[in-house]
């Protein structure tokens, strides 16, 4: 085979992985190659066994066009999503499906202890063959919080405070390890396999236990000066509301919306308790599809400071499209309509444009950005790159010689 630059396998392996089926005159529209280097590429990963041929085209002048498509099955990621309540591990294939999975309840505050997470890193690739483990490319990992400088997190939720997390997960597991916070990890799942994947302006707001936004500004990801930007949830939305938020202050968007508080607003409303703690937002979301009325009310209110809330953000960052998602978007049908109609009272009309909507990546959305971040940052590292490329038939070869070996020593 002739040598291949490993820029263009990466081009040619990013525009193949966006599209569930491609053709040779797509990809090279899409990296901006010349026809003979996608040509060279493709010929390469054809013959590795990374990209398949899926079938043909009859195209208008007769001449038939060939489907490409990814060999989902040519490697494989360890994917970890740190929810504000859950561990959830997964082994996926090359394009992010999942092949083993683990979930735990965590509980909120208390530190995690990355032991744990070792044990789940072994669980999820414990029923591997030979030829599989060896094509376990890198672990992506997404997490709440903030990180500084010095990238250490701080992640209240799982008791880390100034958290060295990637030294720590280094003690864990010998793969390569690529981390992002949730809002950015999310806000690239959207971009790539979501409904973003023509919207270079758009923004991602996670509405969980916590609030917070991922923001793409002709495509590239604001992270700002030490790495706060898209802390939706500590703009005040209330200023003399009585709501206390984690972060010390009151009235913020997030001590309002935030699917916890949600729950506690309307026990509060209804009998003057809290109620039961981390109880299921749902089940506000049922009461007030049947008309009760303390639900309804907290509706408006979480409506009316949510409308606010994106209403900043649509004048700021004038986005193409918002996506949400957590767990508060299962009462979309309910929460849509009160926001959109905030966005028409707080926006002005000549940037009205925005479009709002809710993901539909849903719950897996953490592990599959996790996985995407992953091939993103293998592709680009050309050990990682080696490693995909190795001929699939050479992996294969190596599990039955290593059988075999077993086979002998057993004897």
């Amino acid at each position: 085979m002739p040598k291949v630059a490993d820029q263009w396998l990466e081009d040619v392996l990013i525009a193949v992985y966006q599209r569930p089926a491609v053709t040779r005159e797509e990809i090279t529209r899409a990296t901006g190659l010349n026809p003979a280097s996608v040509s060279h590429a493709l010929q390469f990963l054809l013959h590795t066994g990374t990209i398949q041929k899926l079938g043909a085209l009859q195209s208008r002048g007769g001449r038939r066009r060939e489907v490409l498509k990814l060999n989902a099955e040519s490697g494989y990621f360890v994917a970890v999503d740190l929810e504000t309540t859950r561990l959830r591990v997964a082994l996926t294939n090359l394009i992010g499906d999942v092949r083993h999975q683990h979930e735990e309840d965590l509980e909120f505050g208390q530190e995690l202890d990355l032991r744990r997470l070792a044990h789940a890193l072994d669980r999820v690739q414990r029923n591997l063959a030979a030829w599989q483990r060896s094509r376990v490319l890198a672990l992506g990992l997404s997490y709440p919080g903030v990180t500084d400088d010095s990238g250490k997190v701080t992640a209240v939720n799982l008791g880390w405070r100034k958290f060295p997390l990637a030294e720590k997960l280094r003690q864990v597991t010998s793969l390569p390890i690529f981390l992002e916070t949730s809002c950015r990890t999310y806000a690239l799942a959207e971009r790539w396999i979501g409904l973003a994947q023509n919207t270079p302006n758009c923004i991602f707001v996670e509405l969980g236990k916590g609030v917070g936004a991922g923001i793409l500004a002709d495509d590239r990801y604001l992270a700002g000066s030490s790495h706060m930007a898209g802390e939706l949830g500590h703009i005040t939305v209330e200023p003399e509301a009585p709501d206390q938020c984690n972060c010390g202050k009151q009235g913020c968007l997030e001590a309002i919306v935030s699917s916890s508080n949600i729950v506690r607003q309307y026990y509060e409303l209804a009998n003057g308790s809290p109620g039961p703690a981390g109880g299921p937002v749902n089940a506000i979301f049922e009461k007030a599809r049947n008309n009760d009325a303390v639900a309804l009310r907290v509706m408006d209110r979480v409506g009316r400071a949510l409308g606010l809330g994106l209403s900043h953000l649509i004048v700021l960052f004038n986005p193409r499209l918002i996506v949400l998602g957590g767990d508060v978007t299962q009462g979309y049908d309910l929460l849509l309509p009160r926001i959109r109609r905030e966005l028409t009272r707080n926006v002005p009309e000549f940037i009205r444009e925005t479009e709002l909507c809710v993901t539909r990546l849903g719950q897996d959305i953490g592990l599959k950005g996790a996985a995407l971040l992953a091939f993103r940052n293998s592709v680009k590292d050309p050990a990682l790159l080696k490693k995909l490329c190795k001929p699939i038939a050479e992996a294969l070869e190596g599990g039955r010689r290593a059988r075999r070996t077993r086979s002998v020593i057993q004897a």
